[in-house]
């Protein structure tokens, strides 16, 4: 698989490499390309490399950083390096040009502290001269942001530039798909409501010569030698450590449709006065959770809050695997993947709810001041709002092919649900699915309607 996608990415390296000394901070979830992207930039310059490995003691990564610059610069076996700061001085005072990139940064606060505030004080004395670019990569976002971004951090205002790098967006992973040979939207956008735009997944479905949702999900996921078999646990292992049982049980409530602390607290141990540590972690740190309140509703006030899963391969997880671990645990593959396609429609629909959020925020930006979901506690939704003084938008999606009359019944249910939002302004209302029957018909009845290939191109 090429490289897709990151040239703006790449040319802000480049600039910043041509400016230098200095100093980029690249943040993202997990396997969203940060170290992809850093071998790209670094192939065919000079540059070092470095993972931090927190597995290992502080003296043996040092030992194994210094082995490895002695024999990338090709320095005599008398150069040592009898700590960090060492280290870290004679890295700074290379004349360059030179990449220094560290990988998963925030490991270091595990493994040595000590590094964090050495690298500041060695910073803030490089020489004007010195030729490199140094690069802080990590997973660990709200790690890094309390390292390199809040006030007070050892490393504030150090770095020239934060870049947080994003999972693809559907255009993309749809163009990924087709290069490893997957056809068909229907099929594509199956398979982005399992992985959503993380690269990491579709570059082990072209190893694995996965050509479909069935086969990844075969392949990579329910197989015993499966890569993807022990995915989520050596995340949430890596991140939380021996607590990590408890927010396995928080996020299996959220894969039942606990949304609310208090629904989340009956079904876990925690207690709901005790639940917002632990779901500010799984938003902030992991990002797999996001709180979403009506958009009627004051964003920051609102005691309609609800938290929902976020991540399209965790909601596989939780909703298929978590809930069935002995038979996965043992094999028994047959049964978990006949609840896969029975009820798959489900989580794809809302694999599609959320692109197609995204998508009318992009299209009628400016134009309202809000856009969110609705919801009321008697049950009553509706999927996209868009809220502005005397206008109001209100559309439904359907990660289906619909026909006309499946349609007007799916809009005209709609028409009654806007009338719980008391809204006396102009109203437009409107429907995104996979693909309708009759669109110009609907359109010109006064409707918007968006289908997978307006949300491709847009």
């Amino acid at each position: 698989m090429k490289f897709h996608d990151r040239e703006k990415e790449l040319e802000l390296l480049e600039s910043l490499m041509g400016s230098a000394p200095s100093f980029i901070v690249i943040t993202g979830k997990r396997r969203v390309g940060k170290t992809e992207l850093i071998k790209q930039f670094i192939r065919s310059r000079p540059s070092l490399y470095f993972f931090v490995d927190e597995n290992k003691s502080a003296d043996v990564l040092l030992a194994e950083y210094a082995e490895y610059v002695r024999s990338s610069l090709r320095l005599p076996d008398y150069v040592r390096f009898d700590n960090f700061e060492q280290l870290i001085g004679f890295l700074l005072e290379q004349k360059g040009p030179l990449v220094v990139a560290f990988d998963e940064f925030q490991r270091f606060q595990g493994v040595d502290p000590s590094f964090i505030t050495t690298l500041q004080k060695r910073w803030d004395l490089k020489e004007a001269e010195a030729g490199v670019l140094l690069i802080a990569s990590g997973s660990s976002m709200g790690m890094m942001r309390r390292i390199f971004v809040e006030s007070g951090a050892p490393l504030f205002k150090r770095a020239d530039n934060v870049l947080t790098l994003r999972p693809f967006s559907l255009r993309q992973t749809f163009e990924v798909l087709e290069e490893i040979g997957v056809k068909g939207q229907d099929e594509k956008l199956d398979l982005f409501s399992l992985f959503g735009g993380t690269i990491h997944f579709y570059r082990l479905m072209e190893k694995y010569r996965a050509r479909s949702f069935e086969e990844a999900v075969d392949k990579l996921v329910l197989s015993e030698l499966a890569p993807l078999r022990t995915e989520v646990r050596d995340i949430m292992v890596e991140e939380f450590g021996k607590e990590h049982a408890t927010y396995f049980e928080i996020l299996a409530a959220m894969a039942l449709g606990k949304c609310t602390k208090k629904e989340i607290g009956d079904f876990t141990h925690v207690s709901p006065n005790s639940l917002s540590p632990y779901l500010e972690d799984l938003m902030d740190f992991l990002q797999v959770v996001e709180r979403e309140v009506p958009v009627t509703e004051d964003q920051v006030r609102s005691k309609k809050g609800r938290y929902v899963l976020k991540d399209n391969f965790f909601r596989f997880y939780f909703r298929f695997i978590y809930r069935d671990m002995s038979r996965y645990a043992i094999g028994d593959f047959a049964p978990i993947k006949e609840k896969v396609i029975k009820n798959w429609g489900d989580l794809r629909g809302r694999a599609f709810e959320d692109v197609a959020l995204e998508a009318v925020r992009k299209r009628f930006s400016g134009q309202y001041d809000r856009m969110g979901r609705f919801w009321t506690r008697k049950g009553d939704e509706i999927d996209v709002v868009g809220l502005a003084k005397g206008k109001l938008l209100a559309m439904e999606t359907k990660a289906g092919r619909l026909t006309q009359k499946e349609a007007r019944s799916v809009l005209n249910s709609l028409e009654k649900k806007v009338e719980l939002l008391h809204d006396e302004g102009r109203r437009k209302l409107g429907l995104v699915c996979v693909a309708v029957e009759g669109k110009e018909a609907l359109k010109a009845d006064g409707y918007e309607v968006l289908t997978l290939d307006d949300l491709l191109s847009g």
